[in-house]
């Protein structure tokens, strides 16, 4: 055999060793490429089942809110009895206080979404009620879990009231019984709805329709059971910044959008400025009269005509001469004392023991300009025409108060409430401060106007046979008292006018200006926080006002998650939660 043939022969056997190993290779790479793609996809699907279970726990979470929410809405004292222990999202070792035989030992219990399997989660919640009262909110501590994952959602849940709104109104017509602003009577159809039948009969039966004036604003949600009145001056209409509701029917024709519906939410049809908002319908709300339950709650209490003077130290000075009340809030016959507002808690004014009388000069404190009244009405004084009224009369639940106020509390009164100057919060509207002012009656601005009292026709011996009025009354130079507030670098604001930081709710009555249509021009009246009344009151007279005030009202946006101490709620809203955040998991 020739060499080269060996060569030949060798090469061939050569490469078809090199071919097997080719074969080799490319099937281990080949397995390599299979078992990677085989990882990926499992990888990829514990991936997607990890995602899916924390998507679902969350979820679940959502899920044992809404079914403690359910129970409230079934029960509106469900967070104030004893623990329910049928219910197995409850059971647990953080249950609290209970009759179950439930402690700290106890295993949570999980509630399923679907009763048949865990696979579409469950849920397991703790309740909080001890801001009930107090806030009107229970937290719930609500727990979903899917396989092995857990997430927890933290929401406080409340049923809202007033402090939803900027302003609410049940009737946008004047109180029939508000005498010192309406001396005259009015008709029973006036308590009627504007669209449910008062268009018809107003003019003859005297009911006062209440407007909005172009230059007054009011920048925050707005609600009217009834159907508001708007004039324009000078071409400006009433602003509204962040449109209004209204209950009257022909207000669900209003488009989002189209300025040409808006005349339907009020009576002249010509609307309003919503700023780029827009009005809408949405049925009655109603606020509760339950003024009589302030006495029952936690905090100061006071008889008969009361005067506070809130201070920045978060303090306040008390003048009130029939009270007999515990030493934390003034001890007995408190006159001038000074002593902590009660934080988180109600000061009450209800009425006093000694009668009701004609207010003397000097009864009330600090200065108020009553006038000369001594008790002898057989002789020549001053008085303010105001306090002349049966309802300022001394001896009633009314209270009469100013200043800077540091800490979270309502003042309510069994009659009614005087804001004798700017009442403002020494951490402003960014800080924790806050005030409600609730009146059974009414919530009334200080306007003094002061008369003389004198004797009107003698007899010929020189004996007085009429004493009245001179009916030439002055408006009293220095009130309302203006107080400087740190949102407005402790300047008293508006320069010309009152400022009132405070929730305001009348729960039969009005909030309105005294003697609104006497004396001069007062400026803005600014109010920063909300309004609620069951009668529309009036504050200023004339277009533009001569008289009074112009409205500036403007939402304290806490109020959205937030309200004042023991501050009424609706009486027909339905439980939600008004804030919600996820927490750490609280069980696995």
């Amino acid at each position: 055999m020739m060499i080269w043939q060996l060569w030949d022969r060798r090469r061939a056997g050569d490469e078809e060793g090199f071919a097997l190993v080719m074969v080799v290779v490319c099937m281990i790479i080949g397995s390599m490429f299979a078992f990677a793609a085989l990882g990926y996809a499992m990888n990829t699907q514990r991936f997607s089942r990890t995602n899916q279970d924390w998507n679902g726990a969350l979820a679940a979470a959502q899920a044992g809110v809404d079914d403690y929410i359910g129970y409230l809405n079934r029960n509106d004292n469900y967070a104030r009895t004893p623990i329910d222990c049928l219910n197995i999202a409850l059971k647990g070792p953080n249950t609290g206080p209970n009759t179950c035989g439930w402690n700290s030992s106890t295993p949570v219990g999980w509630k399923r979404i679907d009763s048949a399997s865990a696979a579409a989660g469950e849920f397991h919640y703790d309740i909080d009620p001890s801001q009930l009262e107090s806030n009107g909110v229970v937290e719930v501590t609500s727990t979903g879990r899917v396989g092995s994952r857990t997430r927890t959602l933290q929401v406080g849940v409340g049923r809202g009231g007033s402090t939803d709104f900027l302003y609410y109104t049940d009737h946008e017509d004047a109180d029939p019984d508000n005498k010192q602003s309406y001396p005259g009577t009015m008709d029973p159809d006036c308590a009627a709805y504007w669209w449910a039948g008062r268009d018809a009969n107003s003019t003859s039966s005297g009911c006062r329709e209440i407007t909005f004036i172009g230059g007054d604003v009011l920048d925050g949600p707005a609600h009217m059971n009834d159907t508001p009145l708007f004039t324009s001056v000078g071409g400006v209409k009433p602003k509204f910044a962040q449109g209004l509701e209204t209950s009257d029917p022909d207000c669900k024709k209003a488009k989002a959008g189209d300025p040409s519906t808006y005349g339907n939410c009020d009576r002249t049809g010509n609307g309003g400025d919503y700023a780029g908002s827009w009005p809408t319908w949405a049925a009655t709300k109603s606020l509760p009269d339950n003024s009589d339950q302030f006495k029952n709650y936690p905090g100061c209490q006071y008889s008969g005509a009361t005067r506070i003077k809130f201070l920045a130290s978060g303090q306040m000075t008390v003048w009130s001469k029939e009270s007999l009340t515990t030493p934390a809030c003034g001890g007995n016959n408190p006159m001038g004392v000074t002593v902590a507002v009660p934080n988180d808690q109600v000061i009450y004014v209800k009425g006093g023991t000694a009668g009701v009388h004609q207010c003397l000069s000097g009864e009330i404190g600090d200065g108020l300009p009553l006038g000369t009244y001594t008790g002898n009405s057989a002789t020549t004084y001053t008085y303010d025409l105001n306090a002349t009224l049966a309802t300022q009369r001394c001896g009633q639940g009314n209270v009469y108060v100013e200043g800077v106020v540091k800490g979270r509390v309502t003042l309510a009164a069994s009659n009614s409430i005087t804001v004798t100057g700017d009442v403002v919060l020494a951490s402003g509207l960014a800080g924790t401060d806050m005030l409600g002012l609730v009146a059974a009656n009414s919530v009334e601005v200080f306007h003094p106007m002061v008369d003389t009292w004198d004797c009107q026709a003698r007899d010929r011996r020189g004996n007085c046979t009429t004493w009245g009025w001179d009916d030439n009354p002055n408006e009293v130079a220095g009130w309302p008292r203006r107080y400087g507030d740190v949102d407005n670098n402790n300047v008293a604001y508006p320069t010309k006018g009152i400022q009132i930081s405070a929730s305001i709710q009348t729960l039969q009555h009005s909030f309105f200006v005294q003697t609104y249509n006497d004396g001069t021009y007062q400026g803005k009246l600014y109010v920063r926080g909300s309004i609620a009344q069951k009668w529309r009151g009036i504050v200023g007279q004339g277009n533009p006002p001569s008289t009074g005030y112009l409205k500036d009202y403007r939402y304290d946006k806490r109020l959205r998650f937030a309200s004042p101490p023991y501050f009424p709620q609706w009486t027909d809203a339905k439980w939600a939660g008004n804030y919600t955040g996820e927490i750490s998991p609280q069980y696995r």
